[in-house]
C-alpha cells in the first residue's frame, strides 16, 4: 500500500489544496485503488460483491449495519467529507457514487460476455474510471464547490468528458503492462487491438492519438467554456471556483503521468 504512494497521487492532482484537503483526496484515492482491485482480482468477486451491497445500503440508510472493511472505509470518509460540502452537493456525491458502483457492477458482467466495441467502453469507461467522483471531491479539496449554473452548462460538461477521456486513457496507457500480467482486459488498448486487429503496439499508436484528440476537444471546450461565462454576469465567488476547477482539469490531465512513472502500484507485478 505504502508503495502506491496515494499521497504523491493527490499532490500532483490537486497541487492548490491545504494539507488538510490532500489528505482527505490521498485516503478516498487509497479506498478507490482498493475498490478497483477488489473488482478486478478473480480471487476477490465475492468481496468485491459484498462491499458493493454494503456500500449501497450506507447509501440509502447512514445507520445501516457496517461489515465489509471497503464499507467501513467508506462510511468514514463519506461521513468526514460530507461536513465540507453543501447538501446540494453531499446529493450529488451519493449519486455519483451510486453510478460509479453500477458501473463496476456491470463491467464486470462485459468481460464476462467479452470484449466491449471500442465505442462501448470508452461510454463506460467515463464512469469506472472514477473521475466524476474525484472531481466532486476535487471541489471540496479545494473549497470551490460549483454553482449548478454552471455544472450543468454544455460547456463545461464538454470539459469534464474531454478532460476525462484524457485522464482514462492515459490511466490505460500506464497500466497496460500490470493489466496484461494480471489477465485483465478492462484496457482501451486491449480494446482497440482487439477491434481493429493490432498489436499491442499498433494500438498503443492509437490510443496515444485518441489522448491527443481528447487534449485537443479539452482545450476547444475551455475556450467555450470561457466565452459562455464571460457573456454572463455571475459572482465572483462562482467566478473563482469555476477557473479553480477548470485549471485542476489540467493538473489531473498533466499530474497523472508524473505519478504512474514512480508509483510502484504500476510497476509491481506480483499477483
Amino acid at each position: 500500500m505504502a508503495s502506491h504512494a496515494w499521497g504523491h497521487c493527490a499532490a500532483v492532482a490537486v497541487p492548490k489544496a491545504s494539507r488538510t484537503g490532500l489528505s482527505l483526496m490521498a485516503c478516498w484515492l487509497a479506498w478507490m485503488g482498493v475498490l478497483d482491485d477488489t473488482a478486478e482480482t478473480h480471487r476477490t468477486r465475492a468481496s468485491f460483491a459484498e462491499a458493493v451491497e454494503g456500500i449501497r445500503a450506507v447509501l440509502a440508510d447512514d445507520n445501516a449495519p457496517i461489515g465489509h472493511p471497503l464499507v467501513a472505509a467508506y462510511t468514514d470518509l463519506d461521513r468526514r467529507t460530507r461536513m465540507l460540502g453543501s447538501p446540494a452537493w453531499t446529493g450529488r456525491h451519493g449519486e455519483t457514487t451510486a453510478q460509479l458502483l453500477d458501473g463496476l457492477v456491470d463491467e464486470q458482467r462485459v468481460k464476462q460476455e467479452g470484449l466491449p466495441s471500442v465505442a462501448e467502453y470508452v461510454e463506460r469507461r467515463r464512469i469506472t474510471g472514477y473521475m466524476p467522483m474525484l472531481y466532486n471531491l476535487s471541489e471540496i479539496a479545494l473549497r470551490c464547490e460549483l454553482p449548478s449554473t454552471v455544472r450543468t452548462s454544455v460547456p463545461y460538461e464538454q470539459l469534464v468528458t474531454a478532460s476525462t477521456d484524457a485522464a482514462d486513457f492515459i490511466n490505460d496507457v500506464y497500466t497496460l503492462r500490470k493489466e496484461l500480467a494480471h489477465g485483465e482486459t478492462g484496457n482501451l488498448v486491449i480494446v482497440l487491438a482487439h477491434e481493429q486487429g493490432l498489436t499491442i503496439e499498433q494500438a498503443l499508436h492509437e490510443a496515444a492519438l485518441r489522448i491527443r484528440q481528447a487534449v485537443g476537444d479539452f482545450q476547444t471546450a475551455e475556450q467555450d467554456l470561457h466565452s459562455a461565462l464571460t457573456a454572463q454576469s455571475m459572482p465572483v465567488r462562482d467566478w473563482r471556483a469555476t477557473v479553480t476547477m477548470v485549471d485542476t482539469m489540467h493538473d489531473w490531465i498533466a499530474g497523472l503521468p508524473a505519478y504512474y512513472r514512480t508509483s510502484g502500484r504500476y510497476h509491481r507485478l506480483a499477483a
